[in-house]
């Protein structure tokens, strides 16, 4: 058989599925369902303190149902998954991710396709990967700066930071998430190009996106790629010295949650998951986290402060394997100094 063909007869039937199993389901029917399972296993990168306040909103709309959420980082948590299910003992019911991480779920089948928005109203653009997960938020990564080393106006465009007045005082994640989206924007070979100039200024390499935004806090270096603004912004509420560069473009992870196939709580995962779309789980995010949409009707204050000053967003690639090249191309690059 050929591929397209194959690829058309499997879409036909994880449709033929998808709608077979909305058929039957509600919101009610759902939550009837998931009051006898009365749990919610939820892994997540994210703060277990934000779970709990969104378990708080989320009872008082389906009561008598907990919640046990486990902080894990994406890799170790999908590595657990994939074991679990070859082991024949899923523990969890649902996980959040960045796009790059879900190859690896969708290939071995722990993720399936479900009728969102048939089932829950959730708008068709919030669903992603043939309706197999929801869109809960952009982490976006700008270039970022120590505010009592940088003025505000010395940062305009990406270019500058390749000026060598900036020669050991640049943090550069070295993961390279930000860099690697933009490459979707600028074309692999201009990209490659700008970290060869980045790294002939001797840039100090940091190793995670909140490192590197607490580097920056601490004086580290006086400017940084690859601190998220979320976390800038928290940390400029507590008076930290930093903020980020209303420069674009901005790159931005997307952020998904799904169920994961074989859970032991499969109904109440679906009505978490549908429970992140709504506009109070995402004002939520927003206020406890600074993190949520940077587009669309939900879209959190700094998507909207970026729409009024028409600066440019560029969203990590629904193309899983272009991304992947992209961000092995950059941490590759990257990776030359260490």
């Amino acid at each position: 058989m050929k591929i397209a063909t194959l690829v058309a007869s499997l879409a036909v039937v994880w449709t033929s599925a998808m709608a077979a199993a909305a058929a039957q389901d509600t919101p009610a029917s759902l939550y009837e369902a998931a009051k006898k399972e009365g749990k919610i296993s939820i892994w997540s990168s994210l703060e277990t303190s934000l779970h709990q306040k969104q378990w708080e909103a989320f009872s008082r709309k389906y009561p008598g149902i907990q919640i046990e959420a486990f902080r894990i980082q994406p890799g170790p948590a999908i590595e657990r998954a994939i074991a679990e299910a070859r082991a024949g003992k899923q523990t969890v019911d649902i996980m959040d991710t960045n796009s790059g991480y879900l190859q690896l779920l969708f290939d071995r089948g722990l993720v399936k396709p479900y009728d969102w928005e048939k089932v829950f109203g959730i708008p068709g653009s919030a669903v992603l990967y043939d309706s197999r997960v929801i869109q809960i938020g952009h982490y976006d990564l700008p270039i970022a700066y120590n505010t009592t080393l940088v003025k505000p106006d010395e940062i305009k465009s990406w270019d500058d930071l390749a000026n060598p007045k900036w020669k050991g005082k640049l943090l550069l994640e070295a993961r390279g998430f930000g860099l690697s989206i933009l490459a979707q924007d600028w074309g692999v070979d201009k990209t490659a190009g700008y970290i060869k100039k980045l790294l002939d200024n001797q840039p100090i390499i940091t190793k995670g996106a909140s490192p590197t935004a607490d580097g920056l806090a601490g004086g580290q270096g006086a400017v940084a790629i690859g601190a998220l603004a979320a976390r800038l912004s928290l940390f400029k509420q507590q008076g930290a010295t930093v903020d980020w560069a209303r420069v674009g473009p901005i790159p931005a992870q997307v952020v998904t949650v799904f169920p994961v196939e074989g859970a032991p709580h499969p109904n109440a995962a679906r009505l978490w998951t549908a429970w992140w779309a709504t506009p109070e789980a995402q004002k939520i995010f927003y206020d406890e986290q600074s993190y949520g949409l940077l587009s669309g009707p939900t879209a959190n204050p700094r998507g909207k402060e970026l729409e009024k000053m028409g600066i440019p967003i560029v969203f990590e690639t629904a193309d899983v394997e272009v991304g992947r090249r992209n961000l092995e191309m950059v941490a590759k690059a990257i990776d030359g100094l260490q």
